[in-house]
């Protein structure tokens, strides 16, 4: 499995996220082909260029981001966002950032990615880094030794954290966890769905499913939906028809 790994470093915060992916390096060196873009060649066009070149079937990536990005290096700029999510399609796409899964996995989720995020601020505490660090790292460990049900690596995600919270009596590191815990999202088929604000979206996934509903283009939502209307129109004019003739 070819593994392109992306960590910016360039404040306090990205400090502990970049040593979490040295952690999660160290955990799965020997067993994948790992290509690295580390602080300053963390770059968008660094990140584009590896993409297109080496073909990464996972992207991993530590740092900041927003509710549809990934920060670069510069902490201004994105290595992904919705202009660039196209040219990762139908890979698997594991972050440690904030935000994320609200909108930007929402969309690579669209582009038939697997997408591991969180749809709120991921929050720790420097005295039990560690302990986050853990919970952060575990599904992308436990991809890299065989396990490939989403909804099970979700689960060892889940019970990470649990555990992490047992092991600290600090109520603010337990609240964080729980917190982080519950933010979490894993959009791949039978796991997590995102939601939608899109009426077009909405009606795909009420007339075809969230698997299919998900997967289609926005022009295609509407066309469904047109076709719903005219459908429901349709049988509501016979029933009246048949109404007055009875």
């Amino acid at each position: 499995m070819k593994v392109l790994g992306v960590a910016p470093c360039f404040d306090e915060a990205s400090h502990y996220s970049f040593k979490w992916f040295e952690r999660l390096r160290d955990a799965i060196k020997g067993k994948v082909e790992l290509q690295e873009l580390l602080r300053e060649m963390a770059v968008r066009s660094a990140f584009e260029a590896n993409v297109e070149a080496f073909k990464p079937d996972a992207i991993v990536y530590y740092n900041h981001g927003g509710e549809d990005c990934l920060c670069a290096q510069d902490g201004t700029t994105c290595v992904l966002d919705s202009e660039n999510v196209d040219k990762v399609a139908g890979k698997i796409i594991y972050t440690m950032a904030c935000l994320s899964a609200r909108k930007l996995g929402a969309q690579a989720y669209t582009r038939g990615c697997v997408y591991v995020g969180y749809v709120e601020a991921f929050t720790f505490t420097t005295d039990n880094e560690q302990l986050f660090c853990q919970a952060a790292n575990s599904g992308f460990i436990a991809y890299v030794e065989g396990e490939t049900d989403w909804a099970k690596i979700k689960a060892v995600m889940v019970e990470a954290f649990n555990h992490a919270m047992e092991q600290t009596n600090d109520p603010w590191s337990r609240m964080w966890l729980q917190w982080d815990r519950d933010a979490l999202r894993i959009y791949a088929p039978g796991v997590d769905v995102p939601e939608t604000k899109c009426i077009f979206r909405k009606a795909a996934i009420a007339l075809l499913g969230p698997k299919i509903g998900w997967r289609l283009g926005r022009k295609y939502g509407l066309s469904i939906l047109l076709l719903g209307i005219d459908f429901n129109c349709g049988f509501l004019g016979n029933n009246l028809v048949a109404l007055k003739k009875g």
